[in-house]
This record gives structure tokens, C-alpha cells and sequence, in this order.
């Protein structure tokens, strides 16, 4: 175990826990939602995805507060996480980088439901309100209650894992 005291401890163990962080597999998704006042649609790729609770139904999104994407989420109070197909790797690019967000939206399989935006035919799609959220550092965890949600039934999901995009399947036996 490396123990660190120096003064920028804190910058040592994050660049630590960010190369540990890199081999725990987590799915990848889209999360989406709606700018209120004109309704446009916005979204990023998110990791940060994980069940709550199943009473009620409700999963958590930790989302950067200085993302693009963040201001709008948190006024619609509503949002949509968008499960890919493993072989859909590359719809994720552009909503992980702010030069692509004029192509975002620019798929045919894009559908709206109650202002937000989903993939239709996604492995899943999980539209949530936002009820409760906590603040930590850079970013926002926000839990949301799912109110409903979508599955083609497709297992091959698209997760992270390594420092690399992959699959999440299960392991043959």
C-alpha cells in the first residue's frame, strides 16, 4: 500500500484512484433531457450509472456540474438514460465532447417522451424524475425515480472497462 502525507496528498491519490477507477467495469450510456424554456434536447455520455433502490425504482447519475449538459438537466428535473448496443460504440463520441453537439441528436432513431429524448430500439431506456440529489465535489449525484422504461430485450451492452469501450456479457459456462 503506498501511503502518502505530503501536502498534495489529495492530487496524488486522485491521479491514483483515477488509474485504479479505470479496471472497474461500469456501462455506458447516454443521459438525456430537455432544455425547459426552449425545449431542445441535451445529453452526455455518462459512466456514472448505477441502481438505487427498486422501492422505489430509482437509479442515480453523478453528472460534472460544469458540464454543458448539467444547468439544463437540473431545471428540467427530468432525464432519460439511454443504454447502448455494444456495435453503437460510436454514437457515444458526440456527446463526450463539446465539438460534436450539432451532430447529438442528428440520428433517425431519436424519439421524444414527455420533452426528453431516447433511442428508440436501445437495449434501455430508464426515464426517471429527478426526487433527490447531493452535491460532492465537482459533481452533482442526482437519484431519480423511474417512471418508466424501455428494453428491446438486447443483452450486449456497452460498457467501459480497462480504460476502453467493450462488452458486458456474461461470462460463458
Amino acid at each position: 500500500m503506498n501511503v502518502v502525507n505530503a501536502p498534495d496528498a489529495s492530487l496524488i491519490f486522485r491521479d491514483q484512484l483515477k488509474k485504479v477507477l479505470r479496471f472497474m467495469p461500469a456501462p455506458v450510456g447516454i443521459v438525456t433531457s430537455f432544455e425547459p424554456e426552449s425545449g431542445s434536447p441535451v445529453g452526455l455520455a455518462m459512466s456514472a450509472i448505477m441502481p438505487v433502490s427498486l422501492d422505489p425504482p430509482s437509479m442515480a447519475i453523478c453528472v460534472n456540474r460544469s458540464g454543458s449538459s448539467y444547468d439544463a438537466l437540473v431545471r428540467a428535473g427530468r432525464f432519460c438514460i439511454n443504454l447502448l448496443h455494444a456495435d453503437n460504440a460510436d454514437r457515444l463520441s458526440p456527446f463526450a465532447s463539446s465539438s460534436g453537439r450539432d451532430q447529438r441528436f442528428s440520428d433517425v432513431s431519436w424519439r421524444e417522451k414527455d420533452k426528453v429524448w431516447y433511442i428508440d430500439g436501445a437495449p434501455a431506456n430508464i426515464f426517471c424524475n429527478v426526487r433527490d440529489g447531493l452535491h460532492f465535489g465537482t459533481h452533482h449525484v442526482l437519484i431519480g425515480e423511474v417512471y418508466d422504461l424501455a428494453s428491446s430485450g438486447d443483452e450486449d451492452i456497452l460498457g467501459w472497462a480497462n480504460g476502453a469501450l467493450g462488452h458486458i456479457s456474461p461470462l460463458a459456462g
